[in-house]
């Protein structure tokens, strides 16, 4: 009977161990032709994006007004920047931590990006850059500069500018998304966006349309979703899809939600800081496969002239 005991003692453990972990709770999301606001003056222009929101917790399902709660695992997108934001996304990122640079603006001209600003050095000296654009090994976003002035003087290159290492200079801290190497600055714009936190590499840039275009994959693999959308001839959406998904009161199980411009003349502009705003000004239907259409008007009309929907009469 003792070596029988023995026996049991020793087995659970290892039977406790050989338990799985429970599986992350998570949603399928799919947007096309969104203007994407992440923050106040920063918005991503979405082409094409596939992947999932996958919950911080064990139990809970991501929480669409906790950006937060919540990773979105990538796994693939076609998204773009113009140069208001990418000026507002750089500024916001060097308010956060100490910075020798101020007043840093970007425009975007000629397939190259021009940086205008302040360094303090000592004493402050306005400078100016060109730079060329294009994507790291690693999925950084590289500013390789061809052209520097330090008050309005050609100098050959940052170093010059600075009189010594930037990696000296700008010390800043790995979660800031800003990095120095050698003549070039290089940009992790995962990090330096806002909530939710993105699980993506970058795998091109370049300057389109004075646009800054970035195509962007990663590890997602987004749960199954049905043969169509809940609007099929929609052309500009948000849709969140299989998987656990909570909207302020409302959580959805399986989730088959797509959320529709009410304008499909020009990309659906949607804030998630303020969708409830969006919300409450637009209408809804159920599907009969359980799901539901979610028609918004674009943030901008909310926003400044209060507009609201009425559900078509011949519905």
């Amino acid at each position: 009977m003792r070596k029988v005991a023995l026996v049991w003692l020793f087995a659970i453990p290892v039977m406790t161990a050989a338990v799985p972990a429970a599986a992350p709770v998570r949603c399928g999301i799919e947007m096309r032709n969104v203007a994407l606001h992440l923050a106040d003056g920063v918005v991503l222009g979405v082409s094409t994006l596939n992947g999932e929101f996958v919950s911080h917790s064990a139990t809970e399902p991501p929480i669409f007004d906790d950006p937060r709660s919540y990773t979105l695992r990538m796994k693939a997108a076609d998204v773009s920047m113009d140069a208001a934001s990418l000026t507002a996304l750089l500024q916001q990122t060097l308010a956060r931590y100490p910075s020798p640079l101020s007043g840093v603006t970007l425009s975007i001209e000629e397939g190259r990006v021009k940086a205008k600003g302040t360094l303090h050095k000592g004493v402050s000296v306005p400078f100016s850059m060109t730079a060329t654009v294009a994507a790291t090994p690693d999925g950084r976003l590289r500013l390789h500069a061809e052209k520097v002035k330090a008050a309005g003087v050609p100098v050959k290159g940052l170093l010059d500018l600075l009189g010594l290492d930037l990696d000296n200079l700008m010390k800043m801290p790995p979660e800031s998304g800003i990095r120095a190497d050698n003549d070039d600055l290089l940009l992790d714009t995962g990090a330096m966006l806002p909530p939710p936190r993105m699980d993506a590499k970058l795998v091109s840039a370049a300057v389109e349309g004075g646009r800054l275009k970035m195509r962007m994959n990663g590890p997602g693999q987004p749960p199954p979703r049905q043969a169509t959308l809940p609007v099929p001839a929609a052309r500009n959406y948000l849709y969140f899809f299989g998987g656990v998904i909570r909207f302020g009161k409302l959580t959805m199980t399986d989730a088959d939600m797509q959320l529709v411009d009410a304008d499909p003349s020009t990309p659906f502009d949607f804030f998630p800081a303020h969708y409830e705003a969006q919300l409450v000004a637009g209408y809804s239907r159920n599907t009969r496969r359980k799901g539901l259409q979610v028609f918004m008007p674009d943030y901008a009309r909310v926003a400044s002239k209060g507009v609201i929907l009425s559900p078509p009469k011949d519905r």
